[in-house]
């Protein structure tokens, strides 16, 4: 939900400043190891899904204990709600070394309640450079001048269709602007047959970019103040809600789906806005669905997308903080070409993505494209309820028509201001 502007290129130069060697070449001294000559054990923490059916975290872990000898990290997978078992664990003090934090309310939660600590003496004392770093990924695990987590992966949306349809429909390619979008969904759209030109899920991670590529945003860059009361953010939301109530987009539901992915797969949408994590769905789940992948489309500005951000951090609850330091320069160093090559994931360096993996796997080329400007999403600690709540509501009634988009946004935004100084904010 932060502003392009909100990547602040001032507290990514501070803490940049610590540090301008290589990527993750230095080594802490593992002093508790090399004082009991035992091995340290570290246990690295994520959510369960398909990258750990894969192993791929367990055979990143298992080339980082064959290179480092006195620490032995382990992998735990965390089924069920997450965060909300961490925060059980972090209460009783027994959380792991170091988890994985994602976007929206998450690693702003953990960092404002000392779950997670600042990585600048670490980054310091390493000569760790952060220079190779996408902006818009490292920013989220920034504030001020505080670097709490490193990137792991992100991915930016794009703009995801049906090729078989649109040959169908007698359009020769995907659409470049929003008129075209418009255009196209509207013949790609068979109501009788429930197939749609767009089928997405009308909530604010997939309407926020068409503010953007109008010029607004959703709040200022700080997360103090809503900035939905603008006429950039009206035109972009109305063009939005404009799909739904013409009739070219649908709900997922309305279509017997839970998500644009699975609506495209079912053959249901003609397009939909996903990131990565949707390729390997679709290739595993419905490998006779044909699909391509190209940037959104550009707005009356830009055609930035959205960017969903992961990191690695170290816990408050950490025993071994350098060495649990050590596994992170690794899975974010040498671990995270890795981490591309056997996961299909979207990297977050810079240097990585012209890497062997991405020319023989150009479907991310177009995902990739909109890495240098997407804008990551986010929302201040505390602000949960008012996303899962007002935000969802407000689209939905706008949607359906109960209320005007004017009406959806002035009801966003003075119930956001409300939560922000409620303490909804930072």
């Amino acid at each position: 939900m932060k502003s392009k502007k909100s990547v602040p290129w001032l507290s990514v130069f501070g803490v940049t400043a610590l540090a301008m060697a290589s990527v993750g070449c230095a080594t802490i001294p593992q002093d508790a190891a090399a004082a009991t000559q035992k091995p340290v054990t570290i246990v690295v923490a994520s959510w369960s899904g398909t990258n750990v059916t894969n192993g791929i975290i367990d055979r990143q872990l298992a080339a980082f204990n064959r290179s480092h000898p006195g620490i032995h990290a382990v992998y735990r997978p965390i089924s069920g709600d997450y965060e909300t078992i961490l925060k059980t664990e972090f209460v009783a003090g027994d959380a792991p070394d170091i988890i994985t934090v994602n976007n929206g309310g998450q690693a702003p939660t953990f960092e404002s309640e000392g779950a997670v600590i600042p990585l600048n003496s670490f980054i310091a004392k390493s000569h760790y450079s952060l220079k190779d770093f996408y902006p818009g990924a490292l920013d989220m695990f920034v504030t001020g001048s505080t670097v709490y987590g490193l990137p792991r992966d992100q991915s930016p949306l794009a703009l995801y269709y049906n090729p078989v349809l649109f040959k169908r429909a007698h359009i020769s390619g995907p659409p470049k602007t929003w008129a075209q979008f418009e255009a196209d969904a509207r013949k790609l759209t068979d109501v009788k047959a429930k197939v749609y030109g767009l089928v997405q899920t009308p909530q604010e991670p997939r309407w926020a970019q068409f503010i953007y590529q109008a010029g607004g945003s959703v709040m200022n860059p700080a997360m103090t103040k809503m900035t939905l009361d603008t006429p950039a953010a009206l035109k972009g939301f109305s063009f939005f809600i404009h799909l739904y109530r013409s009739g070219i987009a649908a709900q997922p539901s309305e279509v017997g789906a839970t998500w644009g992915g699975q609506a495209l797969g079912m053959g249901r949408a003609a397009m939909t806005l996903e990131g990565a994590w949707a390729i390997p769905y679709l290739q595993d789940t419905y490998p006779n669905t044909h699909f391509a992948i190209v940037p959104l489309p550009k707005g009356p500005k830009n055609n930035d997308s959205l960017d969903f951000p992961t990191a690695w951090a170290i816990t408050k609850d950490a025993k071994y903080p350098q060495q649990a330091w050590e596994v992170i320069q690794y899975l974010t160093g040498a671990g995270e070409a890795q981490w591309v090559e056997q996961g299909g994931l979207v990297t977050v360096r810079k240097s990585l993505v012209h890497m062997p993996y991405y020319r023989t796997h150009p479907i991310y080329t177009n995902i990739i494209k909109q890495l240098p400007t997407a804008v990551p999403w986010t929302f201040p600690n505390g602000f949960d309820q008012y996303v899962n709540s007002t935000l969802s509501n407000e689209t939905l009634l706008a949607v359906e028509g109960k209320i005007s988009p004017k009406e959806a946004l002035q009801q966003l935004q003075q119930q956001g201001q409300n939560s922000l100084q409620n303490g909804g904010g930072n």
